[in-house]
This record gives C-alpha cells, sequence and structure tokens, in this order.
C-alpha cells in the first residue's frame, strides 16, 4: 500500500472573504462581520500552530453561528461555508474523526455547487473538495465518492488554463485518484494517466518548489506500479531516482520522510518478487524499520507502514525461517488493524497478510487459535473485495488454503467439500489469460488430491488429469505453469497407481519424473518435489519387482531433497518422512545398522506432520514408534529429556481414540515410567507404571513371550516401590512377580540370568530385613547361577557385580567378618571396568565405590578416585558437541560430585603421594580443554619417523579437524522455522556422524601409539613431564576440598613440595568468594570507588591470611622477591584475585610488590602456551592488531563506549616501528573481521563489551558491531602466529561459577587458540579508566626487547606506575595474566 502526498488549496479560504451586511437586531448580526471573521482565521491560524483543540472549536463555534444566521442569499454564505470546511478539514488532520471529514465535504460541497468554472474560486474548491471526497473514499470505501472526485478533477484541468497558480495542485489531486481508482480496477489506463498527469505537475514544480518533493514522491509511487505489473527495469530504476531525489530533500523530522522511506521499501521488495534478490527484501526491511521510527502514532501513512514492514518481513520468513521475523510481522499487522477504520480501502490487504501470517505460524507451532484467526481474517477481507475486486482470486486461494488446512488437522470433509467447491467455481468463471488462472488451477488440484486421500474416490484424481489435460494445451512447453501442470497431472496418475494399480502408469510417471530431472537445476523451486515423486514410484517398483537398484536410488533421491529443501517447508517434511520409511524398509531387507540409525533421526518429522492431523489413524503410532527410539536413546546418552518427551508421547498416544495397540503402549508407558521414577524418585510415576504394567498383564496369553517382560518388569517396579516406601507387602509382590518369570522362562532362555539378578537382589533386601544369614546365602546363590547361564564379556555381569558389593557389604554389617568388607571391594572394582557397558554406568559404579570406600575408610579409596577421573574423562569424551560435554559434566557429574578432582588430589596428599596429586589435579580438572587440544596435537615428530607416520599424521590430523568442527558446535539449524524435535533430530545426525569419525580417529591413535616412542600419545602427562610448566617459574596449585586444603609447590628441578593450609576450608573460600563478588556487585556507582577499596581490602587480607601467607613464606626459600609465580587456582579460588591479596598492613609488603603473578588454568594449558609456534616466533616480523568496537549491534542491548577510540589510538601511537600495525573498527568490526585478523596477526588488542554466559559459558562473547563474537568461534578461529592478547573488556577472565575447574572463559579461549600470553580481566572495567593502564603496560612492554613472555612483568608494573588518583584500586588489579 503506497502512500501518496495530496495537496489542497486554502485560497479559496483566503479569497472567499464577507463583506459587511447590514442587519438590524441583537446578537451576531450587530457584529463587524469583518472583525469576526478576522477572530476565527486568528484562532485558526493559532490552531495550526499550537493545536490547541479550544481555538478550532472556538473558530468553528463563532463561523457555526455566523453561518446559521445568515439568509441563504446572502453573499457572506459561500464564504462563510468555506471557512467553515477549511476549519473542520483542518481539525480532520489532526482528530481523524469521520465526522469532521463529512462536515468538510458537506460545506465544500455547499460552496462549490455556487460556483461556476468560470469563477477564480473554482479550481481551489474542487482540489479541496476532490481530496476530501478522495479522504472519504479510503475510509468507506465507496467507490463513488473516487469517481465524483475524478469527473470533478477532468472538468477542472479541461477548463483550468496552463498557467493557472492553481493547475499544479489540480493535477497533483488528479493523478492521485485516477491511481486510487486503478488499485481498485486495476485499469491499465488509469495508471498511464496517472503517471503522465504527475509527469505535467512535476514540470509545474521546479526544484525549489515548496510542493517539489511530494511530486516526486508521488510520481515515483506511480512509475514503480507501473514496474510491478510489467517488469519494466526502467521503470524500476526511474522510481527508485525520484525516490531517491525525494529523499534527499526531506529530513529526518519531515512528515514526508516516513512515506519516503517506506514507498523505497515498496519498490525493493517488486524488485525481490521478480528477480528473487534477497538483499532488495532485506533493504527493504530496513528501511521500513527507520521508516517506523520516524513516524509518530497519528501520522496518516503509519497502518501502511505497518502493513508493508509486516508483509516483507512474513515474506523473509518463508525464505530463511527465523521465527522473529512470523513473529514481528503478526505483530505489525495487528497494530495496522488497529489503526484502520473498518470500512478503509485497503482494509482487505491488511487482513489477507495477517491470515497469511497466522497461516505460516500455525504451520509451525499447531497452536489452534491461529488457524482459526487466519480463516477469520480471510473471511473478512473476502467480505471487502467481492468478485469484482482485482485482488479477489489471491484472497480466495489463501481462503482455500486455509480450509485444506483445518480439514487436515481436524478432520471434517466439510471443509475440504467447500475447498473444492469454491476453487472450481472460481476456475470455472476466470479468464485463461489472467496471471492468476494457473495458480488457482494448482489450488483447485491440491483440494482434490487432498479429498482423493480422505474418501478414495478415483473420479477426484481423474478431474485432476482432466483440468491439466485442458490446460496444457494452451501453455508452451517450457512455460513454468507447464511444469507444475505436468507434475499435478504426474502426482495424480502416481496416486491412481497406488489406487488400481497398473505396470504401464507407473513406467509412464517414472519416465516423466526422470524427463524431468534432466531439465531441473538443483536449485530450481521444483526440484525437491519432483525428486520426492521420483523417489515414491521407484520405492513402489521396489516393491514390486525387489529390484535393490530402485531402492538405492529412492534412498538417494529423498536424502537429496532434504538436502536441498529447507526445514520448514512442506516438501522438506515429506521428503524427511519418505527418507525415513525407505530407510526402515531398506533396513528391514537388508539389515544395515546404519540405516536405522539415520531411520532414528526422521522420526521426529513423521510425527511432526501427523501432530498437525491428530485424528489420523496413524498417529498414536507415530507417536508410540518416535517414544520407543527417544526411550532406546535417553538408555544410551542419559539425557533426562528424552524421558519426559517419550512418556508425554506415550501418554498421548494412550489416550488417543484410534489407538489399536494398547496393550503394547501400555507396556512401553509402564518401562519408561518407571526408568523416569530412577531419574527423579517422584513416586506418581512409579504408581502409574505399576497400574500400567497390572492392566496390560492380562491382555497378554500366560504363554506369550510378552508375558515373561511383563513379569519381569513389574517386579522391578514394585522393587523399587519397596526401596522407597520399606512396606514389605510390595517387597513380596515383587518376589512372586520374579518367581513367575523363573517358572514361565524355557530353559536356556536369554532373560533367565536377568530374572535370577533381581531376584538375588529381593531375596537379599528380605533376608536384611530379617537378618536372615540363610536369605543372604540364596541371594549370593541365585547371583552365582546367573553368572554361569552368562556368556563371557556379557554387559549383565555389572549388575551381578553391583548386586555382590551390596549384599557383601550388608553381609559385613551384619557379621563384621572383615572378608564380606574386602570382597565388596573387589566387585566395586569388577564393577566400575565390566566389559560391554556404557561408560556412564562405569562412571557411576566408580563413583560409588568411591562413596563407600571413605564410608568404610577402605585403602581402596585412591583407587577409586583415579578410576572415577579416568571415566569421567572418557564419558564426557563420548559426547560430540563441547556445550554437551558441558551439560553431561555439569548436570550428570558435577551436580552431585563438584569437587570430584580436588577431592581426588586431597585423598593422595593424604597418602603421601604427592606426584600422584598433582597428575590427579591435573587430569580431573579443566577436561574440556584437554580433550579438545587432544584435535590439536602436535605430531610433527611423527611426519619425520617414517612413511607411514607421515600417512598416519596426515590421517590423525585430518580426523582431528574434523571432529574439531563437530565438537565446537559450528553447525546450525540457520533457515526455517526451528522446533525443539527438529533440533533434536539434527543433532542425532551429527552425534551418529561423530561416532563413526571418533571410531576412525580411535583406530589412528592406536596404530600412532603402535609406533616406537609414541606408547603414550594423547595420554595423561605424568607428573614428570608436568614438571615442565615450571621451566621459568614455580608453579603453585592450591587445592580446597572439602577434606583438606594444601598448596603443592612445583619446580622444574626436585619433588613437588607440599604446604598444608591448616586456617583454609572449602566453606571459608566459597564465603570468601562470595564476600568478594557481593562488594563490587554493591559498590560499583560512580564516586564509589573509595568505599570499593575500603571494603575490598579486608577480603584481601583474609585471603591473604588464610591461603597466601604460607605459600608465600615458602617461596621466598626458594624465590627471591620480583620472580615470576604462576598460581593454578581451584574451585572458588578461582574467583579470587590471588595477585592482589596481601596483609595490606604498614610496613607489609602485598603480593604485587613480592612476585610478578601469572595465572594458568592447568599445567599442561601452560606447557602447550610455552611449546607453540617458537619456531614461528623467531622466524617472522611480529603483525598487531587493535579490533575495537564502540558501538555493538542493537541486540546486544550494551550502551556505546566512549573511550574505545581514544583507547585504539592511544595504542596505535605506542606500537614500535618494528612491528606491522593495523586496525578494525567501526563498522569493520564485525565477527568477521574480528575472526580474520585473530588469524593473520601474532599481536591482539581488543577493546569492546565482554560478556560472560552463565547458562552456557561456550557463548561468552566479545560485542561487535553485527552479532557477538562467541567463544566457541574464537576455538574455531586457528591463528596462523599467535603471540599475545590484550583483551580490554569486561568479564574475560570470569570463569563458569558452576564449574569454576574447568576455566571456561574467553581469555582462556584465546590461550586455546594458541596466543601464548593473554591479559584478561576477572570483573567490569572502567571504559574511563581502562586507557591509563593500557598506556602503562605498553610503555612497559615495549621498552626493551619485543617479546610477549615479558606480558606479565609489564602489567605488574603499569598497576604500580599508573595514576592512583586517576585509576580506583579495583581497576589496577582487573586485569590477570594466564599463560607463558
Amino acid at each position: 500500500m503506497p502512500s501518496q502526498n495530496e495537496e489542497r488549496s486554502d485560497t479559496a479560504a483566503r479569497c472567499l472573504t464577507p463583506s459587511a451586511d447590514n442587519h438590524s437586531g441583537t446578537g451576531p448580526r450587530n457584529m463587524d462581520w469583518g472583525t469576526l471573521n478576522d477572530q476565527a482565521n486568528n484562532l485558526m491560524s493559532n490552531y495550526k500552530q499550537t493545536h490547541r483543540d479550544e481555538d478550532i472549536e472556538e473558530a468553528i463555534r463563532i463561523l457555526s453561528a455566523w453561518y446559521s444566521g445568515l439568509p441563504s442569499d446572502s453573499q457572506n454564505h459561500a464564504a462563510c461555508a468555506n471557512s467553515l470546511a477549511f476549519a473542520f478539514y483542518m481539525r480532520f488532520q489532526h482528530s481523524n474523526s469521520i465526522a469532521d471529514l463529512e462536515q468538510a465535504v458537506h460545506y465544500w460541497s455547499i460552496v462549490l455547487e455556487s460556483s461556476t468554472p468560470g469563477s477564480p474560486h473554482y479550481v481551489p474548491l474542487v482540489v479541496n473538495l476532490g481530496g476530501m471526497l478522495r479522504r472519504r473514499f479510503e475510509c468507506h470505501g465507496k467507490l463513488e465518492d473516487l469517481e465524483q472526485a475524478i469527473v470533478m478533477y477532468s472538468a477542472a484541468t479541461s477548463s483550468c488554463p496552463p498557467d493557472s497558480p492553481y493547475r499544479h495542485n489540480l493535477l497533483n489531486n488528479y493523478a492521485l485518484a485516477v491511481f486510487s481508482r486503478f488499485e481498485q480496477t486495476g485499469d491499465p489506463q488509469d495508471l498511464d494517466l496517472s503517471i503522465q498527469t504527475h509527469q505535467e505537475c512535476l514540470s509545474l514544480r521546479p526544484p525549489g518548489h515548496l510542493s517539489h518533493c511530494s511530486t516526486l514522491s508521488n510520481l515515483a509511487i506511480a512509475i514503480c506500479a507501473r514496474y510491478r505489473h510489467r517488469g519494466n527495469m526502467d521503470d524500476f530504476t526511474s522510481a527508485m531516482a525520484y525516490h531517491s531525489r525525494a529523499l534527499e530533500l526531506s529530513s529526518p523530522e519531515s512528515p514526508s520522510y516516513p512515506t519516503i522511506l517506506m514507498n523505497m521499501g515498496l519498490l525493493l521488495r517488486y524488485s525481490f518478487q521478480c528477480n528473487g534478490d534477497l538483499q532488495n527484501l532485506n533493504t527493504a526491511i530496513n528501511l521500513y524499520r527507520v521508516a517506523l521510527t520516524a513516524c509518530p502514532d497519528n501520522h496518516p501513512i503509519r497502518f501502511s507502514l505497518l502493513a508493508n514492514y509486516a508483509g516483507d518481513l512474513n515474506v523473509r520468513f518463508t525464505q530463511n525461517g527465523d521465527i522473529n521475523d512470523l513473529e514481528y510481522s503478526i505483530e505489525l499487522y495487528t497494530n495496522s488493524l488497529a489503526n484502520q477504520s473498518s470500512t478503509h480501502a485497503h482494509r482487505f490487504s491488511s487482513l489477507h497478510g495477517l491470515a497469511i501470517a497466522l497461516m505460516s505460524r500455525f504451520k509451525v507451532y499447531g497452536v489452534p487459535e491461529d488457524l482459526d484467526l487466519a480463516i477469520t481474517h480471510i473471511t473478512s477481507s473476502m467480505a471487502l473485495c467481492g468478485p469484482s475486486h482485482p485482488e479477489h482470486m489471491p484472497v480466495l486461494m489463501v481462503w482455500i488454503n486455509c480450509l485444506i488446512m483445518r480439514y487436515k488437522t481436524r478432520g471434517d470433509i466439510a471443509d475440504l467439500d467447500d475447498a473444492v467447491e469454491h476453487s472450481e467455481a472460481a476456475i470455472c468463471v476466470c479468464p485463461r489469460e489472467s496471471t492468476d488462472y494457473f495458480l488457482l488451477l494448482t489450488h483447485v488440484n491440491n483440494a482434490l488430491s487432498t479429498r482423493f486421500s480422505r474418501r478414495q474416490d478415483v473420479r477426484d484424481l481423474k478431474k485432476i488429469v482432466d483440468y491439466c489435460d485442458l490446460a496444457l494445451r494452451d501453455v508452451p512447453d517450457r512455460h513454468i505453469s507447464n511444469q507444475v501442470l505436468a507434475m499435478d497431472r504426474a502426482d495424480a496418475l502416481l496416486q491412481q497407481y497406488f489406487h488400481e494399480g497398473g505396470t504401464d502408469t507407473l513406467e509412464h510417471v517414472i519416465s516423466f519424473y526422470q524427463d524431468m530431472m534432466q531439465d531441473l537445476s538443483r536449485g530450481h523451486q521444483a526440484f525437491p518435489r519432483v525428486l520426492i515423486q521420483l523417489a515414491s514410484a521407484l520405492k513402489a517398483r521396489f516393491e514390486q519387482g525387489g529390484n535393490a537398484d530402485d531402492l538405492n536410488c529412492a534412498v538417494n533421491h529423498y536424502r537429496t531433497a532434504c538436502e536441498v529443501c529447507p526445514p520448514g517447508q512442506d516438501d522438506h517434511y515429506a521428503a524427511s518422512s519418505g527418507l525415513g520409511n525407505t530407510l526402515l524398509l531398506r533396513y528391514q531387507i537388508f539389515g544395515p545398522l546404519d540405516d536405522l540409525d539415520e531411520c532414528l533421526v526422521h522420526l521426529a518429522h513423521i510425527v511432526e506432520i501427523h501432530a498437525l492431523a491428530t485424528y489420523h489413524p496413524d498417529y498414536p503410532k507415530g507417536l508410540a514408534n518416535f517414544a520407543y527410539a527417544i526411550f532406546a536413546r535417553f538408555q544410551n546418552q542419559h539425557d533426562i529429556t528424552d524421558l519426559d518427551i517419550a512418556v508425554n508421547y506415550l501418554q498421548a498416544a494412550r489416550d488417543h481414540p484410534n489407538q489399536s495397540e494398547g496393550r503394547h503402549i501400555l507396556t512401553h508407558l509402564a518401562t519408561v515410567l518407571s526408568a523416569r521414577y530412577n531419574e527423579r524418585e517422584d513416586i506418581n510415576d512409579l504408581q502409574e507404571s505399576i497400574k500400567a504394567f497390572e492392566t496390560a498383564l492380562p491382555m497378554f496369553a500366560s504363554n506369550h513371550p510378552q508375558a515373561l517382560h511383563l513379569h519381569r518388569n513389574l517386579a522391578r517396579s514394585l522393587q523399587k516401590m519397596y526401596v522407597k516406601r520399606q512396606t514389605i507387602e510390595d517387597l513380596n509382590a515383587a518376589i512372586a512377580h520374579f518367581e513367575a518369570c523363573l517358572t514361565i522362562s524355557p530353559e536356556g532362555h536369554p532373560d533367565l540370568p536377568l530374572a535370577l539378578i533381581s531376584l538375588a537382589w529381593c531375596r537379599h533386601k528380605r533376608a536384611k530385613v530379617g537378618k536372615d544369614d540363610d536369605g543372604f546365602q540364596d541371594a549370593l546363590s541365585l547371583l552365582s547361577k546367573a553368572s554361569e547361564k552368562l556368556p563371557e564379556a556379557h554387559p549383565w555381569f555389572f549388575l551381578v557385580y553391583q548386586h555382590y558389593t551390596i549384599i557383601f557389604e550388608d553381609y559385613y554389617s551384619l557379621t563384621k567378618d572383615a572378608s564380606f568388607l574386602e570382597k565388596a571391594f573387589q566387585y566395586h572394582q569388577l564393577a566400575s571396568s565390566a566389559p560391554g557397558i556404557h561408560t556412564w554406568d562405569q562412571l557411576t559404579a566408580a563413583l560409588r565405590w568411591r562413596t563407600d570406600a571413605n564410608e568404610f575408610h577402605h585403602t581402596s579409596a585412591l583407587e577409586a578416585y583415579k578410576t572415577s577421573i579416568k571415566l569421567l574423562d572418557r564419558h564426557i569424551m563420548a559426547t560430540p558437541t563441547v556445550s554437551g560435554r558441558y551439560k553431561a559434566l555439569l548436570g550428570g557429574i558435577l551436580r552431585d560430585t563438584p569437587s570430584l578432582a580436588a577431592d581426588a588430589t586431597a585423598c593422595a596428599i593424604s597418602a603421601g603421594d604427592l606426584e600422584l596429586a598433582v597428575e590427579l589435579s591435573e587430569q580431573g580438572r579443566g577436561l574440556l580443554w584437554s580433550q579438545m587440544s587432544r584435535f590439536r596435537a602436535t605430531i610433527n615428530d611423527l611426519r619425520v619417523v617414517d612413511d607411514e607416520g607421515r600417512r598416519l599424521a596426515d590421517e590423525f590430523v585430518l580426523l582431528s579437524a574434523e571432529l574439531g568442527k563437530r565438537q565446537s558446535d559450528s553447525s546450525a539449524v540457520t533457515s526455517g522455522p526451528v522446533t525443539e524435535t527438529l533440533i533434536r533430530t539434527q543433532q542425532e545426525e551429527e552425534a551418529r556422524q561423530y561416532r563413526q569419525i571418533s571410531s576412525q580417529w580411535e583406530a589412528v591413535v592406536s596404530k600412532i601409539r603402535q609406533k616406537e616412542g609414541f606408547t603414550y600419545f594423547l595420554t595423561p602427562m605424568p607428573f614428570k613431564e608436568l614438571r615442565a610448566a615450571a621451566v621459568a617459574g614455580p608453579i603453585v596449585i592450591i587445592n580446597a576440598s572439602i577434606k583438606r586444603c594444601d598448596a603443592i609447590i612445583i619446580t622444574k628441578d626436585g619433588p613437588p613440595r607440599l604446604i598444608p593450609l591448616p586456617d583454609a576450608s572449602l566453606g571459608g573460600i566459597t564465603t570468601l568468594s562470595g564476600d568478594f563478588r557481593n562488594v563490587l556487585r554493591n559498590t560499583s556507582g560512580v564516586g564509589e570507588e573509595k568505599t570499593r577499596e575500603k571494603q575490598l581490602i579486608p577480603v584481601f587480607r583474609r585471603l591473604w591470611d588464610a591461603v597466601l601467607a604460607p605459600v608465600v613464606e615458602a617461596l621466598l626459600t626458594i624465590m627471591p622477591k620480583g620472580s615470576r609465580v604462576w598460581w593454578c587456582p581451584t574451585s572458588k579460588l578461582t574467583s579470587l584475585p590471588i595477585h592482589a591479596a596481601g596483609p595490606y598492613r604498614k610496613g607489609a609488603s602485598n603480593m604485587p610488590n613480592i612476585y610478578i603473578s601469572s595465572y594458568t588454568p592447568t599445567l599442561s594449558a601452560l606447557i602447550r602456551s610455552r611449546r607453540q609456534n617458537v619456531s614461528k616466533v623467531a622466524s617472522n616480523t611480529p603483525s598487531f592488531v587493535s579490533i575495537g568496537q564502540s558501538k555493538p549491534n542493537s541486540g546486544s542491548g550494551e550502551k556505546e563506549l566512549k573511550a574505545v577510540g581514544a583507547e585504539l589510538e592511544l595504542v596505535k601511537s605506542l606500537v614500535p616501528a618494528s612491528m606491522t600495525c593495523s586496525e578494525v573498527s567501526g563498522d569493520e568490526g564485525t565477527v568477521s573481521g574480528a575472526i580474520q585478523a585473530l588469524k593473520t596477526n601474532s599481536w591482539v588488542h581488543l577493546a569492546c563489551h565482554g560478556k560472560q554466559d552463565f547458562l552456557q559459558p561456550f557463548d561468552s562473547s566479545f560485542a561487535l558491531r553485527d552479532k557477538p563474537l562467541r567463544l566457541s568461534d574464537i576455538i574455531q578461529a586457528e591463528p596462523e602466529n599467535p603471540e599475545f592478547a590484550f583483551l580490554s573488556a569486561c568479564h574475560t577472565a570470569v570463569g563458569d561459577k558452576n564449574a569454576p575447574d574447568e576455566v571456561i572463559h574467553l581469555a582462556a579461549g584465546m590461550q586455546f587458540s594458541g596466543f601464548r600470553g593473554v591479559i584478561g580481566t576477572m570483573w567490569a572495567v572502567d571504559d574511563n579508566t581502562a586507557r591509563h593502564m593500557v598506556k602503562e603496560f605498553y610503555d612497559a612492554m615495549f621498552s626493551g626487547k619485543i617479546d610477549c613472555t615479558n606480558a606479565a612483568r609489564a602489567l605488574n608494573k603499569a598497576s604500580k606506575a599508573v595514576d592512583k588518583d586517576k585509576v580506583p584500586m579495583d581497576q589496577r588489579v582487573v586485569f590477570i595474566h594466564i599463560g607463558a
């Protein structure tokens, strides 16, 4: 809906002035009429300036009183009516009151009736009245108003002299009225006349004319319409040129500014519709966004702007699937309708657009209200544009689509019959030459095809074939409509084959689609549809003839269709469903496991398709099958979300009125509920599980194979109920069902050992309650029988070992026989290494071993810790993505054992093995970084061994790079509507591929370890290698465990040295960390610097007294003051500024004056920092780049950083001439620009906003111009020659409070990416003071030889040299050094 600028003429108001009539009497008649008129005009002039309602109301009152007192034959009658019309018009401009509009029309009509074409006031009156009639048409939609205005304009134009001062206004409004009629009727002659009239008007309004700008815009809009309808690029160029000239003449405050921007956006939209260039659409949307900010609520084009903005957002949603575009589109359409009257001429268009958007959202979420509302709106739109309206057919087609969708959702055949009836009726009256004809015919075909799928009446298919045959006679072979209709015809024939058979029909369809494939490019819009139908036909031929080539081709075609068709489109779901079913068929016939894996990926799509048609008889079956697959995934990955999804789907399947497999659904529901109880211990789940098992059991014959499983699983649920309620009746019932399993199980049944194991547990529990020695012996005997029946290395040995540990521990508690306790811990060890089970089960067994060893003070505790840490590493490694590993680590392990590494280290310290303590501390912390580093291992030594070594090195690098990409979460759904199910299906596919590549990687690593000298390749470093980290100075590991707190000093020579910390405790350190954060949070305001310093000093002093004082005392015996020291803190100590601690007492030295502090997450991280790029550093000239962004993307929510520019200039001035220096900032300060700079420069200074994401730490980021530069992006960057990075941003060295030992922050990511040294920040940086620290740092850094390893010393100097009055204490110690 373009908006044009209408002109009025106030000439009539000025020239039709009253004369003084002489009247007798009192009141207004005795007044000076000239004075009265002047008074009214003054009030209107004031209103024009101030918009005070009192002024215009007083003017109208005066004029109305005057007018009512005039005789009809008074010579002042017309003048007074004109003034009244003008007053009502002025008020209408601000009130939008229909009553004011009607009054203006009424009074100007009276004036015009008394005027003649020869009158000097005739043309201005026509201009004004015609404009008001056009406005009334826009409000009420009555075409007669528009026709009356055009007749008046045409007559006036003919009689108006070329040199008339009013002609330009007349031409302008004439052109607008004709254009409005074109929009209603579609008559191309009106469009040409409008353009011609606008061009004449423009010639009368040269540059400098007050209305030159508006005329440019009006002409551009008319030419734009012609471009839209005829596609001539010259019209596009011309229209854009006129719009651009108009925009140059308008200020952002001008009322015309948003109008011009909107109309430029429309032109770009039409261009997108012609050539498909998405950039044009994006530019149009940006123009609407800017226009909306400049468009007040009462602006006359606001509703049009909202509607156009909304329409283009919806179009973009269909292109890229961004749900935010769709949601905002609906919001804007809704606002647009709220600003329109119910009879507005363009209201149908807003209703039409909103209906389409709501349909799109319904397809994404399936919310019934969206579909109902869409139908309501499209029905209202049809009522506003009847069969004679030029936009009737497009609106009708949307209505047909809505009816079909409602049928598919609710199954009411009446909707489908209505769609068929109205579409067939429309195609009968639609002219063949109409541009809507062929599109309407596809809607007819869709309605008939859908009805056939319900009623199986082959006459509907034959109608499609007949319609297509008739239409194809007149369509050229290469015309796009020819392809679409030919495909409709072939689809109907394929459905006819499925219904009636006929080899000839099938062969004809296959031949047709194969021929079509020859003519279609991969990017053609019909390409996926043809692939899907060809695949379906080939699958049908395989089922008929059994040729495996047909089946394999069908799989390949479906897979390609999935690749080229974006998620969210109907074709994508059809392709995914077809692929899943075909893969399942191939698995059933030929048995490849990969087909089954991939089939599971696509089952979610099948569920989504059926979810939009819940009446479908396959819906409950689809839900149940998908739930089984989800449950299987839970058993492998232990993600409790899978259990919730499976339970929800199975409950929906159970409750569905059309379900026909109730007993199987109940059995699986009971099993999944029992598993969920294991995770959450919600007794409601367990009760429902038992009820479902008991309901399903009688549905099977006693000799049915499923009855055995039901007895066993019901008994296991009763087992759990006994554990929960400790009711002997539950235990006896469980024993009865397990005994039933043994009774009905034939000898040699594979499930018999499991029944024996479970029965042993129950007998043991009953014996424990009754202190029955015979019961204990009976339980042990059952476990022995189960072991005898199990083949070697069977996974159920894990259960045997677990039960042995429990029974022997309880037997020990009863008898105090130490031999039973020793046997229990032997089985603990066996359970944690049991073959054939998931590492998760091994890990939970090892952690249970650790817990029991601590409880019983058993000597195997240290071995339990070593095993737990090794299995933790293996379990986390099995998860494909970094975020998945973090989730597994935090949710599954650290939730229950947050201090595993620290406790293991403390255990080793208590055992007197300090070297092992260091090794366990290293292995149990920084797991995510160390695992990722394995894929970037340096294997240059392997390359020079021999040809095989070179080949293995190449394979390792290739596979490591592939795994590195997959584990970094780089892939994501980027187009189409993103749903939870869709994301999970993609994750399943990625996990399958990850497992394949991981298996290949492990095979290569195994071969590398067979090479001489590479036995320990990629295994955890022993202490003798870890101590290499201390080559440049001592490293202090500070271990904080609930057991004890200690520091371990590591030097390059000699054994590790233990420093007990008797005054420190884990609870005290946790409290200290919280106090420190509270001080920073509560004193962050401007002017609170002194208060902050005063409150920080006691925190630093407590840290010193409890932790650092004993360590520094020991260090001073081996290292002089001023030496470098590396701190490796654990637990909550990672959040405390060790480098700033001190006694802060008179005469005493604080840490900055004692040692040069650096930090390292782990020893191996420091070793990597020392080793990497040494040869490159020596040979290459260092290059320095400053990356800055003061104005991040609007979505970041960050304020502008005023001092970034000055900081970048400062840094540039300090970089020595021996280094190349460049800058990336402003509009170039984007993610791509920053990553390229990181890759190609060895020294980096980064100044911008930093953000630590506490929910997803790998999404922590720097705020850049276009979007955030995430930690995961930095991990992937792989710089060519990194040396040093200075991160002048907030929170770049703040770890994850939930997993502090993982040290997940931006500075650590830079170090992992290869930077040998990194300066980061532990809390917020003051933008105004940072530059002072930066100056002093680089002054010190570049005062001598350029060496990145001098950074810690330079930072220490800077903190002392900076002006204390300008930089408060917290900002002097906020920066820390990490690395070499």
